[in-house]
């Protein structure tokens, strides 16, 4: 009997010790909240075409509030104007048909986005003739209030893929930090190998400023993956911009956690600290 309380006691005295040696890691402040992410998401393939059309076939990821609201809805687009609409989609994938097995049974097969965008906008005033898709998206706008300002981004979307010199009539109001998102996600869509750096520095240190710690984080260690899968070397630089964002000692789960809850750039490809 004597022998077996021995063995609990070596065994609670052992567990103790274990467990007050886990590894821990070092995490950073959460990413701020902004309404607008609520709506507007990264796409790490940078495929915005496959983006659109999975959204035609399943539906959004989100409510959409934020974006359903007229004025949202306008700084959004305004943001996008600025960076550059054809940096996002360029006008021959704009006019190229959408060969893709989600529209073989839908109004959107074998058209191009140019097509069903003039259809959107014909459709507007005069339904007759049209698909009841077309019908029913002027319908769902017109619930949520907002089909007005939807005609006037349709068309000028249209405008600035079909005409040389387009000059829109409206002054589009557009969003400081949507406008720099969209921006470095353009830079580094078309950054290659000489340039990637400089962009990526340039990105952590803009998600920094708006208060997007774990995407900051999230972006410089995808960084300097990618880096040592070219050079088979650690970056020092990279490393050293990652220390000024994971500053507190914690359990690695609550790393994880912080990582995986980024707002923005979610997108988590090493093996961690």
């Amino acid at each position: 009997m004597k022998r077996i309380i021995i063995y609990i006691s070596i065994s609670l005295i052992l567990s103790a010790c274990l467990s007050s040696e886990k590894e821990t890691c070092k995490k950073g402040l959460p990413d701020k909240e902004y309404a607008f992410l609520q709506d507007i998401k990264r796409q790490s393939n940078f495929d915005y075409i496959e983006t659109i059309t999975d959204f035609r076939e399943f539906g959004s990821y989100s409510k959409n509030n934020w974006l359903r609201n007229p004025k949202n809805l306008e700084l959004f687009y305004g943001s996008l104007k600025i960076v550059g609409l054809q940096k996002f989609i360029s006008k021959k994938e704009f006019n190229k048909p959408l060969f893709t097995s989600h529209y073989t049974k839908s109004c959107w097969e074998n058209k191009s986005l140019n097509q069903v965008l003039e259809n959107l906008i014909k459709s507007f005033s005069n339904s007759i003739g049209f698909d009841k898709y077309y019908v029913e998206f002027w319908e769902r706008r017109k619930m949520e209030n907002n089909e007005k300002m939807v005609l006037q981004i349709f068309k000028d979307i249209q405008m600035n893929y079909t005409m040389e010199n387009p000059k829109s009539e409206r002054i589009w109001k557009s969003e400081n930090t949507i406008t720099g998102l969209l921006k470095y996600e353009t830079e580094l869509k078309h950054s290659d190998t000489s340039k990637i750096k400089q962009v990526s520095k340039g990105y952590f240190h803009f998600l920094k400023s708006k208060g997007l710690y774990s995407s900051a984080n999230n972006l410089i260690h995808l960084a300097k993956e990618n880096e040592y899968s070219r050079n088979e070397k650690w970056d020092k630089e990279y490393e050293g911009l990652i220390k000024t964002v994971e500053t507190d000692t914690v359990s690695c789960n609550k790393y994880w956690n912080w990582r995986e809850n980024s707002k923005w750039f979610t997108e988590i490809y090493d093996y961690g600290p």
